[in-house]
């Protein structure tokens, strides 16, 4: 590894520090740090950890999609990093969209024995099935690319 990637991984990771440092503060960092959040007549009480993880995640992925793209996917560690972030999206997606699927049984009722749904969930689902359809296809994507670029340096 590059001694400026190694540079650009520990500058990522410090800015993720202070995003997070900034978003939960000092105790956002301690293992029994919780949110809670009001939603009308119900509290959610949600560990930090489940705030800081897919956060820290994003960020790591926004920006090696910019240096990947930036650099033509010719950089073969920005690349792996790219990948590793692009697999953790997914995996934190899948967890959000079996949330909100879990939401969607519950706020289905019958109604004159017509079955009613709410469809911010159905879109919000939706919406994230694209996210994780678009983050393959850029994951796809990359990886020809670099075999492509690596077959040629060789």
């Amino acid at each position: 590894m590059k001694r400026k990637e190694i540079f650009w991984l520990i500058g990522t990771a410090i800015f993720v520090l202070i995003i997070n440092f900034s978003l939960f503060g000092v105790d956002g960092f301690k293992s029994e740090s919780v949110t809670d959040i009001n939603v009308h007549d119900t509290y959610f009480v949600i560990a930090n950890i489940h705030f800081i993880l897919p956060l820290s995640i994003l960020i790591f992925f926004s920006v090696y999609l910019i240096r990947m793209l930036k650099q033509n996917f010719k950089n073969l560690t920005a690349n792996m990093i790219f990948v590793i972030s692009g697999v953790l999206s997914i995996w934190i997606l899948t967890g959000m969209i079996s949330f909100v699927n879990s939401y969607i049984g519950v706020t289905e009722t019958t109604e004159y024995n017509l079955l009613v749904t709410n469809k911010i969930f159905d879109n919000v689902s939706t919406v994230l099935y694209s996210l994780q359809i678009i983050i393959v296809g850029l994951i796809v994507y990359s990886g020809f690319k670099t075999g492509r670029n690596y077959k040629l340096t060789e």
